[in-house]
C-alpha cells in the first residue's frame, strides 16, 4: 500500500479521489559520469560522478460508481497530480522513509471498464535522489514512536545526539553522507570560550572553527553557515562545514572552558 502526503506532511485522503495506490517503483541511482576524452589515448579519463534526479513510477487505479462519477474523479486527479506540487510518497513496507517527488511528465488514464481506469504517474525526486527519514535524530527511538522501521540502520546501542563533553561520537544510521550544503542538518552549540572554538569530526577530518568569544548565554547554530544569537558569524569562521559519514563519527571540541550543550539535529538519508 502507498500513502501520499503534502509538503506539510498532511496525508492525502486518496479515497476522496476514488483512488487506490497499487505500487511505487523507484529507479536505481542515476549516474552522470564526468569524463574527458584525450585524442590518441584509449578509453576515457574519469573525473567523478554526479547523481541526477531519480525517475520513479506510481501505479494507481481509480474507480467510480458509474461512468459519470468516474469522469468527475478523473477531473479531480488532474488537480491532485499538479506537476508544480511537491508530495511525499511513503510505502507501507518501509513506513519510516519518505520520497519527496514531483510529477515529471504527462500521464493518461486507461479505461478498464465504464467505471474504472488504471494509470501510472511518472515522478522524479524533488531535490536529492534519496529517500529520507520522516523522523529526525531528535525523535526518541522507541517502539511506541511512529515512523520507525527495520532496515533504517538503527542499532540497539544507545545513540544520543545531545552532548556536554569535549569528546563524543554521533551515529548516522543512513547510508548517505549528511552534508549541510544540501541535507537537512543543524548543530546547536552552547559553550564558553575566550578566543576560539573548534568542532572537529575526527572520522571525516572536517574542522569548523570560530575565532571569537562565547558566554553561557550565547547560542551558535551551525549548518551551511553559522549564526550566533541569530546573527551571522560566517566571516569569523574558517568557512568550513561539518559532515557525517554513515555509521559512527568521532568528535572533539577544542578551545572551550565549559560546554553546556551540543545538539545534532538531522534527517537520515537512504539510497533506497
Amino acid at each position: 500500500m502507498i500513502r501520499m502526503f503534502d509538503e506539510q506532511m498532511n496525508e492525502v485522503d486518496l479515497s476522496k479521489y476514488g483512488l487506490m495506490a497499487k505500487s511505487f517503483r523507484p529507479s536505481s541511482l542515476p549516474p552522470e559520469h564526468i569524463t574527458d576524452n584525450v585524442p590518441g589515448r584509449p578509453g576515457l579519463i574519469r573525473n567523478g560522478t554526479e547523481l541526477g534526479p531519480r525517475k520513479c513510477e506510481v501505479d494507481f487505479r481509480v474507480k467510480g460508481t458509474n461512468f459519470n462519477t468516474h469522469s468527475l474523479y478523473r477531473s479531480k486527479l488532474f488537480d491532485l497530480f499538479d506537476p508544480t506540487k511537491l508530495y511525499y510518497i511513503v510505502q507501507e513496507e518501509q513506513v519510516g522513509k519518505r520520497w519527496p517527488v514531483i510529477v515529471s511528465s504527462e500521464w493518461t488514464p486507461e479505461r478498464i471498464n465504464s467505471a474504472a481506469s488504471k494509470f501510472t504517474v511518472p515522478v522524479e525526486t524533488y531535490d536529492l535522489p534519496y529517500a529520507e527519514s520522516i523522523n529526525t535524530s531528535l525523535t526518541p527511538q522507541t517502539f511506541d514512536t511512529p515512523w520507525w522501521q527495520l532496515g533504517m540502520g538503527l542499532i540497539a546501542e544507545d545513540t544520543p545526539y545531545t552532548f556536554n563533553s569535549s569528546s563524543f561520537r554521533v551515529h548516522n544510521p543512513g547510508n548517505v553522507v549528511v552534508n549541510p550544503f544540501y541535507c537537512e542538518m543543524e548543530i546547536t552549540i552552547q559553550a564558553v570560550c575566550s578566543s576560539y572554538i573548534e568542532l572537529v569530526n575526527e572520522t571525516t577530518g572536517d574542522k569548523w572553527r570560530y575565532d571569537g568569544s562565547l558566554t553561557s548565554s550565547d547560542t551558535v547554530k551551525l549548518g551551511f553557515k553559522a549564526k550566533k544569537n541569530n546573527l551571522s558569524i560566517y566571516r569569523l569562521t574558517n568557512r568550513e562545514v561539518i559532515t557525517l559519514m554513515p555509521g559512527w563519527n568521532n568528535f572533539k571540541v577544542n578551545g572551550t572552558s565549559s560546554i553546556q550543550n551540543i545538539e545534532f539535529a538531522f534527517r537520515f538519508y537512504y539510497k533506497g
